[in-house]
């Protein structure tokens, strides 16, 4: 009876079809240009978003950091000032940037006022996603201010 048993159970388990590996999802999130430059009286600052490798990117976020004192004086709609974890230090913009496809792009535009003498002198953005990213080391971008 027992070889009968593991001769059903053989033939049932090399019928039934094996399972197919699981697609993983992957985009290389980077910050490809982080621009800042002076307008009249204020700071003109260019954060563009790029897509990478082999699938879109989904839930695209882009974070920039300000040095203290600087003031943002316009934002697209799909960004905000939010509270930050040193809001003495510095200033924080989050940015909502959605799917960016494969080989696509996001350009957020900001202005902000310049530092009081003696303030920070550098501009920091982060760019992250909901989808793996494969290459970590290009979603963040430091410039120094003009």
């Amino acid at each position: 009876m027992n070889d009968l048993w593991t001769g059903a159970m053989t033939l049932f388990l090399s019928a039934a079809p094996m399972p197919t590996a699981q697609e993983v999802w992957q985009a290389d999130v980077r910050i490809e240009t982080l621009d800042v430059s002076v307008r009249q009286s204020n700071l003109a600052i260019q954060v563009v978003v790029t897509s990478d490798h082999d699938d879109d990117a989904r839930g695209v976020r882009l974070e920039v950091l300000l040095p203290v004192g600087v003031g943002l004086v316009a934002f697209p709609t799909d960004c905000r000032p939010s509270p930050s974890p040193v809001a003495n230090l510095v200033g924080r913009i989050t940015c909502d940037l959605g799917t960016i496809p494969v080989r696509g792009s996001r350009s957020v535009q900001l202005t902000a006022t310049r530092p009081p003498a003696g303030g920070g002198r550098r501009i920091s953005a982060f760019a992250a996603s909901d989808t793996p990213d494969p290459d970590p080391s290009n979603n963040h971008a430091i410039r120094s201010l003009p």
